[in-house]
Order: structure tokens, then C-alpha cells, then sequence
């Protein structure tokens, strides 16, 4: 199967129809390109926003076990103060700590 050159086709079809069937070509490459382009962006998006739901998710359990860790760190230290040193205080974590100097 021979190519078809430009030069046969222009002189056998003319110069609009020929411009005409470029120009479709040209609309449906760009059509399809565009196309392409939204669905990678999409799928691009989709596994951006699970990744963050899954940061989410881990930040949640980390303050959760954090919560947990300094509550266990409280009781142990009121025990050993209360069993050891004969302090009852009471630790208070949310109070805020100044800076001495």
C-alpha cells in the first residue's frame, strides 16, 4: 500500500478539501489528547486524595496512642511518686511550664 502524497492529493481532490480533512484530523488528535490528558489527571487526583485519607487515618491513630502513652507515663509517675517518695501530687500535663532561667 503506497502513501498518499500531498501534492497528488491537492491536484486530484483541491486545496479545500484537503485543508478540510487536515483539519479534522488536526481537531480529533487534539480532542483525543485532551481526553487523555484529563483522565491521568483524574487518576492522578484519586490516589492524591486516598493518600491523604490514609495520612489522616495514621495522624489519628498517632494522637490516639499518644493520648494513651501520656496518660500510662501519668499513672506510672503518681505510682512511683506515691510508692517511693511519698508525694500524692497529682500531675497536671495541660498546665503550661515556664521557662526558668
Amino acid at each position: 500500500m503506497e502513501g498518499i502524497l500531498i501534492g497528488k492529493a491537492i491536484s486530484e481532490y483541491g486545496i479545500p478539501i484537503v485543508t478540510a480533512i487536515f483539519l479534522i484530523l488536526f481537531c480529533w488528535i487534539i480532542r483525543y489528547l485532551i481526553k487523555q490528558q484529563t483522565e491521568d489527571r483524574n487518576t492522578l487526583l484519586n490516589m492524591f486524595k486516598n493518600e491523604l485519607k490514609r495520612l489522616h487515618k495514621d495522624n489519628l491513630t498517632n494522637a490516639r496512642l499518644n493520648r494513651k502513652s501520656i496518660e500510662m507515663l501519668s499513672a506510672l509517675t503518681e505510682y512511683l511518686n506515691r510508692h517511693f517518695n511519698g508525694c500524692v501530687d497529682k500531675l497536671n500535663f495541660r498546665k503550661e511550664i515556664k521557662n526558668r532561667k
